[in-house]
């Protein structure tokens, strides 16, 4: 069985080559606004699941098991969190530079990289 924190490093690793991979073919395609928003879309990602990895952590005490306030350290948590991602993508996109459309496609990648770490580690178990 593959440790949370083991999984965790691979959805990081995973989610870093999409998004430099996402700024690129944004570059291409669309110009250099929509790799700067997928760069930055891709950061805000990365910084979502950090906080997402952290609050799941602390809710489940550490890995001891959940402990008494675990359902409020998760809700603040998460709500904090989630205010914070949306605030920082709208500040990005009102300061300009930053297109829209790569910005909005980098926020799938964590979901594939999910799945693709987690097919990754299922197939070495």
């Amino acid at each position: 069985m593959t440790a949370p924190t083991d999984l965790a490093r691979r959805v990081w690793l995973v989610a870093g080559i999409l998004a430099l991979g996402l700024a690129g073919a944004c570059g291409l395609v669309r110009g250099p606004a929509d790799a700067v928003g997928a760069l930055v879309g891709s950061g805000l990602t990365l910084l979502n699941f950090g906080g997402l990895t952290w609050a799941a952590d602390r809710a489940l005490g550490g890995g001891a098991g959940p402990g008494p306030g675990a359902r409020v350290v998760w809700i603040g948590a998460s709500g904090l969190r989630l205010g914070l991602v949306g605030c920082l993508a709208g500040l990005a996109v009102a300061q300009g530079g930053v297109g829209l459309a790569g910005l909005l496609l980098s926020l799938t990648l964590l979901p594939m990289a999910v799945v693709l770490a987690g097919l990754t580690a299922a197939r070495a178990v």
